[in-house]
């Protein structure tokens, strides 16, 4: 069983919090209540302590059927749904307020939760030479029983939110030489395992995210495991010492399920959010979107993407590029985009893509440049990985045929599932 909170009667909470106050790093911002429906109620606050850019101060309530998006937009899901059920299963099912009240402060953002009048409880830690180091099947199993029941984060490949000790340091002289820079302590980190649905998917994911890093983008801190079957991340939310920021992804911004609209809708969000600044954050966008394309991962959804702020009354800007995995090699998915893209999920060829760039108001030697350099980062990343031990099966080829592969795409592949790969 997990460990919940110091001092909390879980079974007793189970299915009566009604209440809950939602802080941010301003202090309390209001009351979230689930009545009839979910109300939510700013206190004496200041426009600096807004929840999200989509609910603004006001003395009116906030009330909706389900609860409103930007509480929603870390409800576990997935492998962490199906281990806090299973949990928790004498219980019954747990509701979106005892969700949100396990989470407490380990929410993907500047959110958190508590009873009302406590104080959010604090964590224990781990030591992150630790995690890339230990053996990673017992370690997950280890990490999810402890902190299972207190990760408020989405997604369905395995993962769990992992408080780290202050001392915490890089052992493995291979992972401070992929990111020597390492802003560290960290205070969180975002641990995600292998699978049985999609072998291979730690390593892709840090080959990923190496060719972004490559290519020069912004990426948060990444590690892969000594045995190659955890990913780590540091906390794409958090300043260099460990501050929150806020983040709300495409589906809050939008409206729509992360399955459902186009990466031109998400450029208008952008635009609306970033206003003056959306020149800028246009080209970031440009270098998300044509780096899903380049490496086949068709699950660049609306959750993937999102937008940063350290209050929602400052300057905002597209988050760092994070959860890009080549999908391309796994024969359960459909091989397609995850949104519409020129009215097509098909993968686009570049002409296309520049022609994106340009609607995004990029100039197209611009778009084109971005293109070269993911092109050049990747096959760095490859012939670097090629010498590296947890490559020595024939992922790198797989990863490498498929984003090299030219032609139309099989059509004989089926349908994506309900969760998508991540």
């Amino acid at each position: 069983m997990s460990t919940p909170p110091a001092g909390v009667d879980l079974e007793t909470l189970f299915d009566k919090i009604r209440q809950l106050d939602v802080h941010t790093p301003q202090g309390i911002a209001g009351l979230l209540a689930k009545e009839s429906t979910f109300v939510f109620n700013y206190g004496d606050v200041e426009a600096s302590a807004a929840v999200s850019l989509t609910m603004p101060v006001r003395r009116k309530s906030y009330s909706s059927g389900a609860l409103m998006s930007v509480f929603a937009m870390n409800r576990p899901e997935g492998y962490l749904r199906y281990i806090i059920e299973e949990r928790l299963a004498r219980f019954g099912t747990p509701s979106d307020m005892f969700l949100l009240f396990l989470a407490g402060r380990n929410q993907i953002g500047r959110l958190t939760y508590a009873l009302r009048g406590e104080s959010v409880p604090e964590g224990e830690g781990e030591r992150l030479d630790e995690l890339l180091s230990s053996p990673s099947g017992q370690l997950f199993e280890r990490l999810v029983s402890k902190y299972a029941l207190g990760s408020g984060i989405s997604g369905v490949q395995p993962k769990t939110v992992v408080p780290l000790l202050p001392a915490s340091g890089v052992a493995s002289a291979e992972a401070a030489t992929i990111d020597s820079h390492a802003a560290l302590p960290l205070k969180t980190v975002i641990v995600k395992s292998e699978g049985d649905d999609f072998p291979g998917i730690a390593r892709n994911e840090f080959l990923c995210m190496s060719v972004a890093l490559e290519a020069g983008f912004e990426v948060p801190d990444f590690w892969l495991s000594d045995d190659g079957l955890l990913f780590v991340m540091a906390r794409f939310d958090r300043t260099p010492d460990g501050a929150a920021l806020g983040f709300e992804d495409m589906s809050v911004l939008t409206g729509n399920d992360k399955y459902c609209g186009s990466y031109e809708m998400i450029a208008r969000a952008v635009e609306v959010y970033t206003g003056a600044d959306f020149r800028a954050q246009a080209i970031r966008l440009f270098e998300r979107v044509a780096l899903s394309c380049f490496l086949r991962d068709g699950d660049a959804h609306m959750k993937n993407i999102g937008i940063v702020y350290e209050n929602p009354t400052g300057a905002r800007r597209l988050s760092p590029i994070y959860d890009v995995v080549c999908t391309g090699i796994y024969p359960s998915l459909d091989g397609r985009m995850a949104l519409n893209l020129n009215k097509s999920k098909v993968f686009p060829v570049p002409a296309q893509l520049v022609a994106y760039g340009e609607r995004l108001g990029l100039k197209g030697a611009e778009a084109q440049a971005v293109l070269l350099r993911i092109d050049a980062a990747f096959e760095t990343v490859v012939n670097r990985l090629t010498a590296d031990e947890r490559y020595q099966d024939d992922l790198l080829a797989r990863i490498h045929g498929e984003v090299r592969r030219t032609g139309p795409l099989p059509v004989t592949k089926p349908k994506r599932p309900a969760g998508g790969a991540h």
